[in-house]
Parts: structure tokens; C-alpha cells; sequence
């Protein structure tokens, strides 16, 4: 059996023509996205809030070509700051948070097409594991050690051994938070939003 999946994956390697590997890093953004939120703080609970998230990542990357065809596995660690504009009519904002710190690993495994003789376009599942969160230095257990399953899309250049590309993200499951600065007997903040994200990159071949 062991000898029959070694020989499996040597006739999978065989299969691509192309073997490649590297480094990158870039920024991570969204613009003020309209979300859906309960703060159990406020009477009127269900209110509309936008959500900002900014942040960095750098990592590794593999590249398995055939013909036109690639797959990429990369292994990414990023930093995200979550911002959420809470309406200051409905609450003090005080009670609340409004931003905090995430630190994740991302596994993003991307099959793509090379559809000209620079460009190409990819998607393919990403594989989340988010480190820590923090707000004002306190460490929250709410979006901590937790897997989560996304889907990354969108098309690169490359030029020699640079690559630029511009993708998006979004979670199959929702983004959770729940704390409340001053948090009075049951009542919590609990605010929730898909998490979709723009990422704009560049990757360095070796």
C-alpha cells in the first residue's frame, strides 16, 4: 500500500511539466462594507454598521504547472485590523468595540488557467486558522484557535520572475465577536459579517 501511493504521487508530480516556488507579500483591504450587526448593549439591537479591514501578509508559495494549467499552494501569515463606525446616536461607543487585531494563518490552494502570455486567472478554496485577537491589548477568546473555510478568486501578470495579482476573499462562515468593555450582567456585543477582503500582491520566484 505505502508503495502504491508513492508511486501515486510521483505520477502526479510527473503530471505537471513545471515546478516553481517563491515568496510574496502584500496588503490586505476592503471599502467600508454595510453589515448587519446585534449589540445587546442598545435597545434596537439589530442596527446597519460599516465594517473596515485593513492589514499586511507575507508568505510561501508553490507552483505546479502544465500546459496552461497550474495549481498553487501558499502558506500565508497575515495581520488584519477590524473597524467597525458604529452610529454614535444609538450607543457610547465607549461600551463597546469598535476595533481589534487579528492574526491568522491562511492556507489558499489556487487552480489556475495562464490565458495570455502574461496573464492568468485563478480561485480555489482558502483554509483559515486565525492565532489571537486582541483589543487594547486584551486577548479575546471569542475568534481565537478557530478553522474557517473561504474561497479566494482573481488574476495575476507576471513579469520575469516578479508576479502581481489582485484577488478577493470571502469566509463560507461569519466573522464572531462577541465582548462588551463593560459588560452588564448577560448583555454582550456580538457583531458578525462575512469577512470578504481584497488582497494585492506580489510574489518573487526563486
Amino acid at each position: 500500500m505505502k508503495k502504491l501511493n508513492l508511486l501515486f504521487l510521483i505520477i502526479s508530480f510527473n503530471a505537471f511539466s513545471q515546478f516553481e516556488y517563491g515568496i510574496k507579500g502584500g496588503i490586505s483591504f476592503n471599502s467600508n462594507l454595510n453589515i448587519s450587526a446585534n449589540i445587546e448593549s442598545i435597545s434596537n439591537p439589530n442596527i446597519n454598521i460599516f465594517e473596515s479591514r485593513n492589514g499586511q501578509h507575507i508568505g510561501v508559495f508553490l507552483k505546479l504547472s502544465t500546459n496552461n494549467l497550474f495549481i498553487r499552494p501558499e502558506l500565508i501569515y497575515s495581520k488584519i485590523k477590524n473597524s467597525y463606525d458604529v452610529p454614535i446616536v444609538l450607543i457610547n461607543k465607549s461600551n463597546i468595540v469598535t476595533d481589534f487585531n487579528q492574526h491568522k494563518i491562511d492556507i489558499p490552494v489556487m487552480l489556475g488557467y495562464k490565458v495570455f502570455g502574461l496573464a492568468s486567472i485563478f480561485a480555489g478554496p482558502r483554509f483559515e486558522f486565525i492565532r489571537g485577537v486582541s483589543y487594547d491589548n486584551i486577548d479575546l477568546d471569542d475568534l481565537k484557535n478557530q478553522y474557517k473555510l473561504g474561497l479566494q478568486y482573481g488574476l495575476s501578470l507576471k513579469f520575469g520572475k516578479f508576479e502581481i495579482d489582485l484577488r478577493a476573499e470571502r469566509g463560507f462562515s461569519e466573522n464572531e465577536i462577541n465582548y462588551m468593555d463593560n459588560k452588564t450582567g448577560n448583555k454582550d456585543q456580538f457583531i458578525t459579517s462575512q469577512g470578504r477582503l481584497y488582497l494585492l500582491g506580489v510574489s518573487y520566484y526563486f
